[in-house]
């Protein structure tokens, strides 16, 4: 049986000393002298904006894009030594990578998940096991990549990325049911597991706008499992498809998931798909 893997990635707290509001003034009225021992306030600067705007072009299926704008960003990141910034970006980078060229993406999500050690910045980890993880999916490290995504959607459940992190697991699952040399489905356990995490990634992202394509990749990864599940239930496999390619038309995303969906349309028998947006 011929596997299809699905294609589908919080601010530091920042204290600042002061002087108590009951410190002891001196006998001739005079304020108290500057020791010179107080220490600076610390600042965040903010990251820079394409950062977000990849992580929007990844879920999109836009990965050129992505590695576009961000490979000479995270490089400068780097020899800033923003680590939380390059942290982040390089995450995105590597989630974008590992969809063209998979050997390219370990870099960038080895210094994710440094950044992410380093500053025990919530969102830098969600990110880092988010590349970690696809880098072991891609390299069929499947129980590797379970326990990234497990964790990164432990890590805050109801976040930005939780539904991607569902999403990324639900693949997993799907991986994890087949095995042997005739590649056949030897754990069907894992794929009601995988049907469950899609489900859930589904419910999740309908209450978070500006996430419907992740919906969608929750919908097309449902109809793998009834694909692989039951080969006679074409019916509910391209009702689901289709909804999901529908999301994937009206929200402009990229090439690779519009491809994925019509392969699993015509997998399925269901007809044509819709084109992808100019």
């Amino acid at each position: 049986m011929k596997r299809i893997l699905v294609c589908l990635t919080a601010f530091s707290l920042i204290g600042a000393c002061k002087k108590g509001a009951d410190t002891t003034q001196p006998t001739d009225g005079n304020p108290p002298a500057d020791t010179g021992n107080q220490p600076p306030v610390a600042t965040t600067e903010p990251d820079p904006p394409a950062i977000a705007e990849a992580r929007g072009k990844y879920i999109a299926g836009q990965y050129g894009q992505v590695i576009e704008s961000l490979k000479p960003l995270v490089d400068d990141l780097k020899s800033k030594q923003k680590a939380r910034a390059s942290g982040l970006g390089a995450a995105w980078l590597a989630l974008a990578l590992a969809e063209d060229i998979i050997e390219n993406a370990k870099e960038p999500a080895d210094h994710a998940q440094a950044m992410a050690d380093q500053t025990g910045d919530p969102e830098v980890k969600i990110a880092a096991k988010l590349a970690q993880g696809t880098y072991k999916l891609k390299t069929e490290d499947f129980a590797g990549a379970a326990a990234d995504f497990e964790e990164a959607y432990n890590l805050q459940k109801d976040g930005p990325n939780a539904g991607l992190a569902l999403v990324m697991y639900g693949n997993t699952k799907i991986n994890l049911a087949f095995g042997g040399e005739d590649n056949a489905i030897v754990n069907p356990g894992e794929l009601d597991s995988a049907a469950s995490t899609f489900v859930k990634a589904q419910r999740l992202v309908e209450k978070q706008p500006g996430n419907e394509l992740i919906g969608a990749r929750a919908l097309e990864g449902q109809a793998a499992v009834v694909r692989y599940k039951d080969k006679k239930n074409t019916p509910e496999a391209c009702r689901l498809i289709g909804e999901a390619a529908k999301i994937y038309t009206s929200k402009g995303a990229g090439q690779p998931l519009i491809d994925a969906a019509n392969a699993l349309q015509d997998e399925a028998n269901c007809g044509p798909a819709p084109a992808a947006a100019p």
